[in-house]
C-alpha cells in the first residue's frame, strides 16, 4: 500500500551515528530530533517516495523506544523499529521528568548498584520481549505496517542456555519466555540470519571507530530490506 511517511525508531544505529551527515547529539533529550538522512531507514523512505521522520537517541533503551512509538502513532505510515540492546533500562527521573537510561558502561552509583543487584539476562529477556510484544500488538491493532529488526541477538535465545550453572531460578520462566518468543520472533526481520551490526561485520563493510556501520552498510541494508518489503507486499495479494 502507498505510504505518506516512513517513521523510524531506535538508538544510535537508527539515528546514524558516525555517518558523515549525522549531526552531533548535543543532549540526550533535546528536541527536535536530529539524525542522518543516509541510514537504511531513510533510504527506504526515498525508495518509497515518502517523507521521513526519525525518533532515535544514542544510548537509549527499548522502553523509551516502545513509548515513543505509541506517542507518534499515525495512519498511512510505514513504521521501522530497530530494537536495541536488552541490557539497557529506561526510567523517568521524578525530579526532572526526563527519561534516563541505565547502561553497563556508565560509571555512577546508580548504574553500579543496578547492574550488581537487580540486573540479569533472564529478566532482560523477559521484559524486552514484553515490550516488543505490546508494540507489535499496538501496530497490528491500528493496521499500521511495520518492519522490525533487533540489534541484540538475545531475542531468540534459549532460556535454558542463559541459566548459570547451579542456578536456582525457577523453571516457571520457561513457558513465559517461550510463549512471548512465539509471538515476537516471527515478526523480526534479520539480515541473512544476523543483526544489522553482525551482518555489516560479516560483509566486511566499514565500521566507525565507535562501532557503528558506515555508509556502505546502510546502502546495502536498504536494498536488502526493500526486497523484504516488496515480497511482503506481493504476498498480500
Amino acid at each position: 500500500m502507498p505510504y505518506k511517511r516512513v517513521i523510524a525508531f531506535g538508538d544510535s544505529f537508527t539515528r546514524g551515528d558516525e555517518l558523515a551527515d549525522c549531526p552531533d547529539q548535543l543532549h540526550e533529550y533535546l528536541f527536535p530530533f536530529q539524525y542522518s538522512q543516509s541510514t537504511w531507514p531513510a533510504s527506504i523512505a526515498k525508495l518509497l517516495n515518502c517523507d521521513y521522520e526519525c525518533y532515535a537517541l544514542g544510548g537509549i533503551g527499548n522502553q523509551w523506544i516502545s513509548w515513543k512509538i505509541a506517542d507518534k502513532l499515525r495512519q498511512d505510515t510505514l513504521v521501522i523499529v530497530n530494537w536495541t540492546w536488552f541490557e539497557r533500562f529506561d526510567y523517568v527521573d521524578i525530579e526532572t521528568d526526563l527519561w534516563k537510561t541505565t547502561h553497563p558502561r556508565h560509571e555512577d552509583k546508580l548504574n553500579h548498584y543496578f547492574y550488581r543487584n537487580l540486573d540479569s539476562d533472564i529478566w532482560n529477556l523477559h521484559r524486552n520481549l514484553q515490550q516488543m510484544h505490546s508494540t507489535i500488538s499496538l501496530l497490528k491493532q491500528n493496521n499500521i505496517d511495520f518492519v522490525i529488526t533487533c540489534i541484540d541477538p538475545h531475542y531468540s535465545a534459549n532460556f535454558d542456555n542463559m541459566r548459570p550453572p547451579g542456578s536456582t531460578v525457577s523453571t516457571k520462566w520457561n513457558s513465559a519466555i517461550s510463549n512471548l518468543q512465539e509471538q515476537v520472533v516471527p515478526y523480526i526481520v534479520d539480515f541473512e540470519g544476523m543483526s544489522f551490526l553482525e551482518w555489516s561485520k560479516h560483509k566486511q563493510y566499514p565500521i566507525g571507530p565507535n562501532g557503528h556501520p558506515l555508509e556502505k552498510a546502510h546502502i546495502e541494508a536498504a536494498k536488502y530490506i526493500n526486497t523484504v518489503i516488496t515480497k511482503e507486499s506481493q504476498n498480500e495479494y
